[in-house]
């Protein structure tokens, strides 16, 4: 799209995308926010890619706190300096330190507990051989000097902004190579306790990181050097360094119903025009971490920053409380920051689950849309996710391959599919309030950790009060989408629906078990239904005393699927349980439904909105009563079935 909306200070202001004397080869303005995310991430990588830690040994350690004393110039992507490491042994003992590092890299020395110690190289493992086993529990240090000039086509590099001129010097370490440019132990589930990260630079020069810029101090006549700290856990690949001539743009944001206020720092290039560009969409930054806080929790980082730096690539990478950006632009800012919550605060346990990371960032796009652009907007991008991820018919959500970095990040599954079933989820969650409360929920008890896709299903179907056993078998651990047709008749005032479903990969799923909305469309009006479908071929029937001149299915583009033809049918049974005007009061209900109406010998099933069976009685006359005190809050469906077997479905609210 070459037109895109901004919300700053309270306001939509519209502009074009388009650059004007600058060919925007950098800011890829063509591709999505997810596209951009994940081309980003997947051009970086050029080794093969690793599932685990290159070496078991480096399991034997737990680190707590890691230093970075480097000097970095954006004239070339040489490195030099320190890293320091504390940690704690957590095997039996510990007879070497082991740890990663690119062999182009050339180490010094390497000191353990301050002493000088033997190492060893062999590719991308390094091996310090101690004097002496350490304990079990026992708290060590190791301190590596270094330097070198790794290729550039590593995690450390350096490239020119094609839009502003910019030549930068910069690190992208997501998945496997922070090795790259400093010494470290790569893996997602032994987060680092707290760190500093300090930047020597020549003065004309700024450097970006993580946390809270301490100071910036002269080193002699012609170098600065940048003091970065950060108090809170990070994962390996989230630390960051990014070194040009910036400018820096910081203000202040007010969190709602308080009177805490957080630094945003944004590092921007030192080019007259480039400000003045993207300042409108920089100030309304503060917007949307307060608009996310609210829906997630408080911005998990609050108490030191969020911020950019600029860089010259093709998206964002969500480098922990300073995203690198290549460039400003509402959503993609939406989906890094919302990256800070869904990748930092908590992040995947393992690349198998990075649906965790990226599907939930991908869905901070639809939730900004919805807020701040509107209702179409928010329909029309969710429509386009879904064709997306049907423009081929199969593909897991949960990574099958992660030794394959495309495959990591494959935006159509990882990102748009990932997208997809977390705006499935909360379709099933049955109210918005039960959603937020199952992701804030999240939230705090993975805070500062990791999770698999496992842990999170475990407290979805915990915080929903739901079986997510087909839920997750169908869409996160299986292949494919359904697609849906349907024939319609009317008689009087019942109405029967024929849904038929087939489905992409039937192999994987044979079938789709899921609610779905049904849209009876009328001169007089419409009426959405919700009904259960676990059939490939299934009928249902309703009491609607409107002219019936047409339906929809799935109107609200709740779910991933295909359409297919939809015709009125006037040979069409009305399988009608009764021609009774049944009744059902009061609904919405808060303690109990009275169900009013009912034919002779019927029964009667109420299902919540996964498909559980909750509440079943039968040989019922006339009406019954239904208690609701003990339901959670939400969305259920009501199945009445006569004697001879036709079935009606109508919902019921619990509030």
């Amino acid at each position: 799209m070459n037109h895109r909306k901004l919300y700053t200070a309270g306001f939509l202001v519209m502009f074009t995308f388009a650059f004007s004397a600058n060919a925007q080869n950098d800011e890829r303005s063509t591709l999505s926010p997810s596209e951009r995310c994940a081309h980003n991430k997947q051009a970086s990588i050029k080794n093969l890619a690793k599932s685990t830690v290159a070496s078991p040994l480096e399991n034997e350690y737990d680190v707590k706190y890691v230093k970075l004393d480097v000097g970095v110039d954006n004239s070339n992507n040489d490195i030099s300096g320190n890293a320091f490491t504390r940690a704690m042994v957590v095997a039996n003992n510990m007879p070497q330190y082991v740890f990663e590092l690119h062999p182009d890299i050339t180490i010094d020395s390497v000191l353990i507990n301050g002493q000088p110690r033997p190492f060893t190289s062999a590719s991308f493992v390094r091996t310090v051989n101690l004097s002496a086993p350490i304990a079990q529990g026992n708290t060590f240090t190791a301190q590596v000097f270094y330097h070198g000039d790794p290729p550039n086509s590593s995690g450390i590099k350096r490239a020119q902004s094609q839009s502003w001129g910019a030549w930068v010097t910069y690190t992208l370490s997501e998945p496997y190579f922070a090795r790259d440019w400093w010494p470290c132990k790569q893996s997602l589930q032994d987060k680092i306790d707290s760190t500093d990260i300090w930047i020597t630079v020549p003065n004309a020069q700024k450097a970006g990181s993580v946390g809270v810029l301490q100071n910036v101090t002269p080193i002699g006549p012609n170098l600065s050097r940048y003091e970065w700290k950060s108090k809170y856990t990070i994962d390996y690949y989230l630390l960051s360094l990014a070194v040009t001539t910036y400018i820096d743009y910081s203000y202040y944001m007010h969190f709602d119903n308080s009177t805490d206020s957080m630094l945003i720092q944004n590092y921007v290039y030192n080019n007259p025009n480039t400000l003045p560009f993207f300042q409108d969409i920089i100030d309304s930054t503060g917007i949307q971490v307060n608009f996310f806080s609210n829906l997630f929790g408080r911005y998990p980082f609050w108490e030191e920053k969020y911020g950019h730096c600029m860089t010259p690539f093709s998206g964002g990478m969500e480098h922990q409380t300073m995203t690198s950006l290549g460039f400003f632009e509402s959503t993609l800012i939406a989906h890094e920051l919302g990256h800070q919550w869904w990748g930092d605060h908590v992040t995947c346990a393992t690349w198998k689950d990075i649906w965790l990371n990226e599907g939930f960032a991908s869905y901070c796009e639809y939730l900004y849309r919805k807020e701040f652009w509107g209702y179409n907007n928010a329909f029309d991008f969710m429509h386009d996710v879904h064709q997306d991820v049907m423009s081929d018919p199969d593909g897991f959500l949960y990574v099958d391959d992660t030794t394959d970095d495309a495959r990591i990040f494959d935006s159509r599954l990882s990102y748009n599919k990932g997208n997809s079933v977390v705006h499935m989820l909360r379709f099933i969650s049955g109210s918005d309030n039960a959603f937020y409360d199952l992701l804030q929920t999240y939230q705090q008890q993975f805070a500062n950790g990791t999770a698999t896709t496992d842990d999170f299903k475990a407290l979805a179907e915990q915080e929903l009060g739901q079986d997510l056993d087909t839920f997750f078998n169908q869409w996160v651990y299986s292949e494919g989408f359904p697609t849906y047709s349907a024939t319609w008749n009317q008689t009087g005032s019942w109405a029967s629906i024929q849904l038929e479903q087939s489905t992409s990969v039937p192999s994987s799923v044979s079938c789709f078990s899921t609610p779905i909305e049904l849209k009876l469309t009328g001169p007089q009006g419409d009426t959405t239904v919700l009904v259960y479908n676990s059939q490939n071929s299934q009928t249902f029937t309703f009491y609607w005393d409107k002219p019936m001149t047409g339906m929809e299915i799935d109107p609200n583009e709740w779910l991933l699927r295909d359409i297919g033809d939809i015709d009125q049918d006037i040979n069409l049974d009305i399988a009608a349980v009764s021609k009774t005007d049944i009744k059902v009061y009061p609904n919405p209900a808060t303690d109990s439904w009275n169900i009013s109406g009912l034919a002779t010998e019927s029964r009667i099933t109420v299902k919540d909105i996964s498909g559980r069976i909750v509440f079943e009685n039968g040989h019922l006359t006339g009406e019954i009563n239904i208690p609701a005190s003990n339901y959670p809050t939400g969305m259920y469906l009501l199945s009445i079935i006569d004697a001879t077997g036709n079935i009606s479905n109508l919902k019921l609210i619990k509030r």
